[in-house]
């Protein structure tokens, strides 16, 4: 018989439960937009990301929502398929699709990055659509240098002033200040989530924190931060529910917004309990240094000096993030789900495959696609690695 206070404990732990899969499902089609919604009901604006190289404290600074942009999950792309050629970036693609169904009309602005040639063109077509109506590209470089940073920080400085002339405001050090702080919050309590999926009994599944992780994309990060650590304590006593918690993996991919990729990882018979997304730890990794004297650099080198993504150049200093990061959270095997047409990663694969075969860690890449796809298929081949991993 359950006494009055396991009762009670009872319901506490699902009220917490329910509370965090509000969190976790925050990036779901029928919940994305809810924020941005709201967030426009008083009055301010939105602008929708491509890139996680856009510096989001500028927009939040300008009394802007930063909501990055997750294209459509269905399968079928027609409208885009007017402007895209089939063997391109699918995730452009379903962006596009997204855009030109009117699902995005909510947007006021769009900000991206340079970051390849598909999003290039991609900001050709919404530009010339005039869909939404504000959209800008940023310079990013390939590599960290004196040369490039200065580049980059100029890069960021046009930004701001074209950000304080669309939304009609002034970004002041103050304020810019305060968003860095919110951002930096962010981004250490994300951290601690990532820690607690280095027990052995994780806290979170894979999937369960790439749904964190996105939520904090489209969210106020004010609100998210309140949110996340009102579940931090309970997260803290929480065990993930797994088929198996060994072996341990490490996920790489760009642009993966679908947990149903890490679910199928799992559900093959292990626990994702790391990543290199672009949605996920490379998106909160590292914190601004405030310390530093002109706020508007440390804001730049920030970003272009956190774990890089595939498309950079530094991919020997890549590798040895990615061998720490498999040390520190005990990573038996690697799976690299490439999204087709997406070339950086098929470019860095070989360098990738050499390091690791020299640490003795098992690595495996695949072709995916942006929507949920070809899932028996995988699973075939994802079963078949790790059986060789056990």
């Amino acid at each position: 018989m359950i006494t009055k206070e396991g009762r009670k404990e009872l319901e506490e732990t699902q009220a917490m439960e329910n509370r965090l899969r509000t969190l976790i499902d925050g990036n779901k089609p029928e919940s994305r937009t809810k924020w941005a919604m709201e967030w426009k009901k008083q009055g301010k604006k939105v602008m929708g990301l491509l890139c996680s190289n856009v510096p989001e404290e500028i927009i939040s600074a300008a009394g802007v929502l930063p909501w990055r942009i997750t294209g459509t999950w269905r399968e079928a792309a027609p409208l885009a398929a007017v402007y895209r050629p089939e063997m391109t970036c699918r995730y452009c693609s379903h962006v596009l699709e997204s855009v030109l169904t009117g699902e995005l009309d909510f947007l006021d602005g769009l900000a991206t990055t340079q970051l390849d040639d598909d999003f290039k063109r991609l900001w050709d077509v919404l530009h010339y659509l005039n869909k939404p109506p504000f959209t800008y590209i940023m310079y990013f470089p390939h590599s960290s240098t004196k040369t490039t940073f200065g580049m980059w920080v100029k890069s960021v400085s046009e930004f701001k002033e074209a950000i304080e002339e669309w939304a009609g405001v002034e970004i002041t050090e103050e304020e810019l200040r305060h968003q860095i702080e919110v951002y930096n919050t962010m981004r250490t309590l994300l951290m601690k989530v990532y820690e607690l999926r280095k027990k052995e009994s994780p806290a979170l599944t894979g999937a369960e924190s790439l749904g964190i992780t996105t939520a904090a994309r489209i969210m106020p990060r004010d609100e998210f931060n309140k949110e996340l650590g009102a579940l931090l304590p309970y997260l803290e006593k929480r065990k993930a529910s797994f088929k198996q918690t060994r072996p341990r993996i490490l996920m790489i991919s760009e642009y993966l917004d679908h947990p149903g990729y890490l679910e199928l990882v799992e559900s093959a018979g292990s626990a994702v309990v790391t990543d290199d997304f672009d949605t996920g730890f490379r998106y909160f990794a590292d914190t601004v240094d405030t310390s530093q004297d002109n706020l508007w650099e440390a804001l730049a080198s920030r970003y272009i000096n956190r774990p890089g993504s595939a498309r950079m150049v530094d991919w020997n200093k890549q590798a040895k993030q990615l061998l720490k990061m498999i040390e520190e959270f005990d990573v038996a095997g690697v799976i690299e789900l490439k999204q087709l047409y997406s070339l950086p990663l098929a470019y860095r694969f070989f360098v990738m495959k050499a390091r690791f075969t020299e640490a003795g860690v098992r690595y495996i890449s695949l072709d995916r696609e942006y929507h949920l796809a070809h899932l028996g298929m995988l699973r075939t081949r994802i079963e078949a690695f790790l059986e060789m991993i056990e």
